[in-house]
């Protein structure tokens, strides 16, 4: 697996390079290749840069043609409520449309990271078969208790919704969150009330998902070695207001 040396305003590529030479050197926001999610070359053959994460057949799910093996956790959190009184969510990984499934396919710590579904024409070849864990691993058997909250709604524009079948509580209070973070760069997500989830917000019906703040291609609006988008000033301010 590559690794990768993230390159910041404090770690100008010319000292990059004379503290780790021979390491990747990449930049937050400048695409996957080299990152940690770099697993191009790896296997027998050498996976292209999409292959541990996508196929164009044969794929577990229509959905982003994905073909890792899904996690079968049923994920919770060891609290009913927020704060505000929003239910905590319970969902299983290989059931669940939103793209938090997909991260928890490798980041559960379940699932090896080349158990693949579809690989050179056959069933997968002996790849990588590491687990991640420490701390990249989330949700070890199904506990998401030490995790921020994701797979429920977030209150676009400040108007309560529903989002994977939870409602936003009663104790919710608007001035406490921004009312459109993706101006700050975070991404929202959409529930179509049959838990059909897309990409964009929609009034009522808005929700958070792991890729709300973190992008793991590395795009555009990725600020850090951690896929964290829109971090510049801090990632916490860009949806809640304290």
């Amino acid at each position: 697996m590559k690794r990768c040396t993230y390159l910041t305003r404090a770690l100008p590529f010319a000292l990059a390079a004379s503290i780790f030479p021979g390491s990747a050197l990449c930049a937050p926001g400048d695409g996957i290749a080299g990152t940690h999610h770099d697993f191009s070359g790896t296997g027998d053959p050498g996976a292209g840069l999409c292959t541990y994460c996508h196929t164009p057949h044969k794929a577990v799910t229509q959905d982003l043609l994905w073909s890792h093996t899904l996690s079968t956790n049923t994920f919770s959190w060891s609290v009913s409520q927020t704060a505000g009184g929003t239910p905590y969510p319970t969902f299983r990984g290989d059931t669940y449309r939103g793209s938090t499934a997909k991260c928890l396919g490798c980041h559960d710590g379940s699932v090896a990271i080349g158990d693949l579904v579809w690989w050179n024409g056959g069933p997968p070849a002996p790849l990588d078969v590491r687990r991640i864990s420490g701390g990249a691993r989330m949700g070890p058997d199904g506990n998401m208790g030490s995790n921020h909250p994701v797979a429920m709604p977030y209150p676009f524009q400040n108007v309560k919704g529903a989002y994977n079948g939870v409602t936003t509580g009663a104790g919710f209070r608007a001035g406490e969150w921004v009312a459109d973070p993706t101006t700050r760069g975070i991404r929202l997500y959409n529930d179509d009330g049959a838990k059909d989830i897309r990409n964009g917000p929609v009034v009522g019906r808005s929700g958070i998902e792991c890729g709300s703040c973190h992008d793991p291609h590395n795009g555009p609006d990725v600020q850090d070695g951690r896929f964290l988008r829109g971090t510049a000033g801090g990632i916490c301010d860009k949806c809640h207001v304290k």
